[in-house]
């Protein structure tokens, strides 16, 4: 895009000497070229969030196309105070939700990953190891209450406060939703290597 090429040649490479706000508010008064470096800032960041919470690829692809979208739509409503990445990371987790839920609505029951897990980690190439994968699986079958906050501080290495952040919560109900996320997270782990254990 010729928008996207004028930038880089005044603010370097991809940007990079403008901070998420001040490409936000460019955007905002109409720049596509300032959307278009967020968009390459942020979307390996977007993709891995929506494939912890999906579990499926080309799930994971169309919510983070959704969220860019939604996002494009409402910079006008985008408060430049705020952190770009966890006000993003927000507009995710909303588009995740519904994603979720209408699977849920669609086949009757309630929505778990478990049944959809079957590929390696997006959107990294290489093998994840089979502790990762069963940290993964573990995830999936958690309470989107629990999976979401757990998958971005972990995950996305979001602090405390761009957790709650994200969710519109309070910080006090982040470390409450985190601390129950991480009990019911081991149990569900240890059971798993019980009756692993018991095969063998």
């Amino acid at each position: 895009m010729a928008g996207f090429d004028a930038l880089r040649s005044a603010t370097g490479q991809d940007g990079a000497k403008l901070a998420d706000r001040h490409l936000a508010a460019l955007a905002c008064g109409g720049n596509a070229g300032a959307f278009d470096v967020l968009v390459e800032r942020h979307l390996s960041s977007i993709q891995r969030l929506c494939w912890s919470m999906l579990g499926n690829r080309s799930d994971a692809e169309d919510a983070a196309q959704e969220t860019f979208v939604r996002a494009y739509r409402c910079l006008n409503r985008y408060d430049t105070e705020r952190t770009f990445g966890p006000w993003l990371r927000g507009i995710a987790a909303k588009v995740c939700l519904q994603m979720l839920r209408k699977r849920g609505r669609s086949s009757g029951r309630e929505v778990s990953l478990e049944d959809s897990y079957r590929e390696p980690a997006f959107p990294e190439e290489e093998e994840p190891s089979p502790l990762a994968m069963e940290a993964v699986r573990a995830l999936a079958k958690l309470k989107d209450t629990y999976r979401l906050p757990l998958a971005l501080f972990y995950l996305e290495e979001a602090s405390v406060a761009e957790v709650a952040d994200a969710l519109g919560i309070s910080q006090g109900a982040a470390r409450v939703r985190l601390h129950r996320g991480r009990e019911q997270l081991r149990e569900i782990l240890m059971a798993e290597r019980e009756t692993n254990d018991a095969r063998t």
